[in-house]
This record gives structure tokens, sequence and C-alpha cells, in this order.
């Protein structure tokens, strides 16, 4: 099966060749066969041309056969084709001087020179062809709009009706091959590459018009002053041809930039809704996250609780919750995950999952600390970023006005008195990192009064422009200087105090601040 299924191939791939060479032989028949037709009735022109009238060949004929080929050896070049040339100036002097046969000499001899920049014997079959029965056409109508006896100024009108006629059937037939031998549309190649082509044609009779009358006047020296303006026609046929390329290339790429911004367009619009979609999935984890935060403290026998949360984007990582025992007891959490945005709120969530779990148990700060610890070692074990929660969880007893905080990697917790305010520190490590580590608890001389203030980094760690941060010692003395004020108020008067400090920096984290006051 594999060598029949190869030779399948093959033989596709053989096909295909095939038909590429058939459709090749048939482009090359066409032209040969076009060319064929082109040169028998070139050959019908001559002998018309020599039947109509004098077959002199006067010896200043070979001046401006001479000047057809001179003026052929400045090339211009056209797709496929080769160089050709607008040789007609030589011609159509010759017409104005001494007739259409003689036109046609010069002509045949003009497009020969084409041997010059190709040795491809179609191509310059072709081009003498095409002289030959550009000059014929043209040729004779301007025979037929000539009056008798015509004087010079006669000759203006019927010469500039030679040029217009001349650069249709010339170019007409170049676009002709060409199609045939590309399979392109006639008219759109004669459109984009030799209609600019006329006003050289016209420059042309103006200067076919000059040469004859130079020579009327001068005789073969006036050929000689006429030589310089001749290359003019076919600078004005290089900047139009030029031109008509550079339209050309110019319309192909505004195409493609409309395509490029179509395109662009299009990437845009999916970009934007990709953009909506994931700004409301942000939406909704935002206020899950929000979901998962109490909405009110609660109201429990010898505490009174304020809380505030600002996070840095539209989720984040810290986090402060209330866990009701059973018993009784409130449990008072703050913690904070490391890292923002959310890949912190999934953690947090995560965490606050596993917190409440384990308050389920009923145990000490430090036992739930443990519990929360290993159940996050154990699934973030393999992670390729390193996660870590810090906490500090206190343990309210409202029958026996006891409280007991433990900490993991948390900042201090505040307890401000009637004259100072003392530091709790956290006396374990903190979360999720591994199995099996130890955390302390301790219980809390605590009056009534005494206010205690749970917070992240997000507010001792605002910086001001320079890098100077706000510091746990102005945070205390702000806590020690409004201890007596309502709670809300307090929480204002520090988010203000921490605004003021940065003096217009931008916040580098979230901020959390829970008080707790005994009364």
């Amino acid at each position: 099966m594999d060598h029949a299924h190869r030779g399948t191939v093959t033989g596709s791939a053989d096909s295909r060749d095939d038909r590429t060479r058939r459709t090749a032989a048939r482009q090359r028949a066409a032209v040969l066969a076009y060319i064929g037709i082109l040169t028998a009735a070139a050959a019908a022109c001559v002998v018309l041309a020599a039947g109509g009238g004098s077959t002199d060949f006067p010896p200043a004929l070979l001046a401006f056969i001479a000047l057809a080929a001179i003026a052929d050896l400045r090339e211009i070049k056209l797709p496929l084709v080769g160089i050709v040339t607008l040789s007609f100036v030589p011609v159509l002097a010759a017409l104005m001087v001494f007739g259409l046969w003689q036109a046609i000499i010069v002509a045949t001899i003009s497009g020969a020179s084409a041997v010059w920049f190709t040795r491809d014997p179609r191509k310059v079959l072709f081009n003498v062809a095409n002289y030959i029965v550009s000059t014929f056409l043209a040729g004779s109508l301007y025979l037929a709009l000539l009056p008798e006896a015509a004087a010079f100024v006669d000759k203006i009108a019927p010469a500039f009706a030679y040029a217009i006629v001349d650069f249709l059937v010339n170019t007409a037939l170049l676009a002709g091959v060409i199609a045939l031998e590309t399979h392109a549309n006639a008219l759109r190649l004669w459109t984009e590459n030799y209609r600019w082509a006329w006003a050289g044609y016209l420059t042309g009779a103006s200067l076919g018009l000059f040469i004859a009358w130079l020579y009327t006047v001068l005789g073969l020296p006036g050929l000689l002053i006429g030589l310089p303006p001749l290359y003019l026609i076919y600078y004005s046929y290089d900047v139009y041809v030029v031109r008509a390329r550079e339209r050309a290339a110019h319309s192909a790429e505004v195409a493609g930039f409309r395509e490029e911004l179509f395109e662009s367009a299009r990437l845009h619009e999916e970009l934007r809704d990709a953009q909506l979609k994931v700004a409301a999935e942000i939406e909704r984890a935002r206020r899950i996250q929000v979901d998962l935060l109490p909405d009110t403290a609660p109201e429990i026998a010898g505490l009174q609780i304020a809380s505030r949360i600002s996070f840095l984007g539209e989720m984040g990582g810290d986090y402060y919750d209330f866990v009701p025992y059973s018993d009784g007891r409130l449990a008072i959490v703050c913690g904070d995950v490391m890292g923002k945005g959310l890949g912190a709120a999934l953690l947090m969530a995560m965490a606050r999952s596993v917190l409440h779990d384990a308050a389920e148990t009923g145990g000490e700060p430090a036992e739930v600390l443990g519990q929360v610890n290993d159940a996050l070692a154990r699934d973030l074990e393999g992670q390729h970023l390193t996660y870590f929660l810090t906490l500090a969880y206190a343990l309210w007893d409202p029958a026996a006005s006891r409280l007991e905080i433990a900490g993991g990697g948390h900042t201090p917790v505040l307890q401000t008195t009637a004259d100072a305010t003392v530091e709790i520190a956290s006396q374990g490590p903190m979360l999720g990192i591994r199995q099996g580590v130890p955390f302390a608890g301790e219980t809390v001389p605590a009056q009534p009064g005494d206010l205690l203030a749970f917070y992240t980094d997000g507010i001792t760690e605002a910086r001001r422009e320079g890098g100077e941060q706000f510091g746990i010692d102005r945070l205390s003395q702000t806590l020690l200087t409004h201890r007596d004020d309502p709670l809300p108020a307090i929480l204002d008067t520090v988010w203000d105090a921490v605004e003021g400090f940065r003096c217009g920096a931008p916040p580098t984290d979230d901020a959390t601040l829970l008080l707790v006051r005994l009364s």
C-alpha cells in the first residue's frame, strides 16, 4: 500500500507537470500564430503601399533610416516583449517628405534594429511587423486627410492624427501579444502599461513636423539639428511608463494597506471582545472575592469592631474575616498573600476555605494555624511559583474576657493602651512553605478601652517619592493619638495620614486595617 500511495502522489505531480507543459505549449503556439498573422498583415501592407504610390528610393532616405536606427538605440524596456522604441518620429518625417512606401521602409529598418537588444527572432519579427502595420494604418489616414497640393501647414493636423492612430495600433498589438503569453486581460495590460504613452506620441508628432520642416528648409543638415530634440520623446515616454508602473505599484500598495487595515480592524475587534470577556470574568471574580469578605462586623459582648480594605487592582491578596465558634468564641483573622491580582486572590480564597475548615474543630489559634499551614503546603507543593500566606489569628472568649493571638509571618498586632502602643509580634513562620512547622499562641492582657490593630504591610510600607516608608511608628502614634475616637473615625484618620504621607505617589500594595476595641 505504501508503494501504491507513493505512486499515486507521483502520478498526480506528473499530471500537474504535464498540464503545465501543455498550457505553456498552447501559449507559445498562440503567440507564434499571433505573430504569423501580424507578419502576413505587414506583408500585405507593404504590397498595398507599393501599389498605391511611388516606390522610389531617394538617397536622402538613407539619412532618415540612419536617424531611425540611432533613435532606436535609446531603449525602452517593456514587460516580456523586451526592448521596443518609438521611432515613429523619423518615420512620420519620412512620410511627410517622401510618401507612405518610403515611411514603411524606414519603419522596417527601425523595427529590425531591435536585434541590438534581443536575439529572439520572434521578438524581432513582431517588432518589424508591428511597426509596418501601425505605420501603414496611420500613414493611410494621414494621406486621406491631406488635401491636394497641400502646403506644409496643411500637414499639421494629419500628422497628429497619424500619431494617435500609430499610438493606438502599436500599443494594442503589444498588449495583445503579452496577453496571449500571460493569459492576462489585454485591456487591463494596455491600461496599466501603455495608456500613458499618448503624451509621448503627441510630442513625437510635433518633433516629426519639426524634423520634416528642417529637412525641407535645410536639407540633410536639418536632420542633424533635429536629432537632439528627438531624444526628448523617449525621455517623455520613459516618464509616463514609469508613472504607469508606479501608479500600478501604488494601487497595489494601497490595496495591500487596505487589506492590512481591515485585518487590523478585525483583530482589534477580536481583541476588544476578548478583553471584554476577560474584564467580565475579572469583574465576576472580584465580586466573588468581595462576597467572601464579611459584610459587617459581628456583634459580640465585650468587643467593638471596624474594618477597611483597599485593593491595589480589581482583586488582591489581602484578607480579613470573622469566624464564630460553636461555643460562642469569635476568631478575628487578618492575612496577606504574597503577590497581587488574580493569583493572590485565588490563593486567598483557597486559604479562607482551609481556615474555616480548621476553625470548625474549635482549636486554639496555634492549632488552627498549624492545620492551615499543612493544608496549604500540601496543595502548593510542586508549584513553579512560590506562594505563601501571612496570617494573624486572634480568638476572643467573651465568657472569660480572654484574648489569645497567634501569628504566622504577619505584621505585628498593635495594642494601644491609655499611654502606649505595644507590638505583639508574630511568633510563627509564613504559611504554605512546608508542612510540620510549629506555631505558638499567647494570651494578651487587655483592659477595657484598649485598641487592637490588625493590618497588612500595604499601610506600613506605603512610600513617598524617595522611598521613605510610612512605618509602624507613624501608625502607632496615630492610633495612640486617636485611641478614644470612634472606630470609623480612626479608620478615616489612618487612611488620610497614609495618603498625606505619600504626597501623591501611587499606592504599591493592597491595604487592610481591622480595629478591635475592648469594652
